[in-house]
């Protein structure tokens, strides 16, 4: 192609070829690139992780004997539990924008080993590889049903 012909081309044809010509780097889906969820008791440990990224769900539940998940086993311990829908991944993502569950505190809840339950803990890993983890004993945040009503949707599971 010459040059003259290059500076004539409509501005629409223009971006189209730019754009096949150096495609964006894949990214996660919005922010989030994966969450892992962690809560048992007594009777059942109970490990997920939901990888938007990869858009990869995976499941660890143990009950009695309870053994910690290995994370240095195949997988870091879970077992696949299906892939995760981008249509799916995307009604998540606006739920937990419109119910703020990046802003989720800390805690909820004094936590305390001499308590005979565990706590519950969820750890978002943004896209940039920054952490944030919220836990908590028998409190919970006020958004706490409509999450959890998200990640079943999104998961097929009830996972929080």
């Amino acid at each position: 192609m010459n040059i003259k012909a290059f500076f004539t081309m409509p501005l629409a044809f223009l971006v189209m070829l730019f754009s096949l010509a150096f495609p964006p780097k894949a990214q996660a889906e919005g922010d989030i690139a994966v969450m892992t969820l962690s809560h048992g008791g007594s009777a059942m440990i109970c490990d997920y992780k939901v990888d938007l990224a990869q858009r990869n769900f995976w499941v660890y539940e143990k009950s009695p004997p309870l053994e910690p998940r290995d994370e240095k086993a195949l997988f870091e311990g879970y077992s696949f539990a299906g892939r995760l829908s981008k249509g799916k991944i995307a009604v998540f993502l606006k739920a937990a924008g419109e119910y703020g569950f990046e802003g989720w505190e800390g805690e909820y809840g004094e936590i305390s080993p001499n308590i005979g339950t565990n706590p519950w803990y969820v750890t978002i890993i943004f896209a940039d590889g920054a952490t944030k983890t919220s836990t908590g004993l028998f409190e919970h945040p006020e958004n706490w049903a409509e999450m959890r009503a998200a990640f079943k949707v999104l998961t097929g599971k009830d996972i929080l």
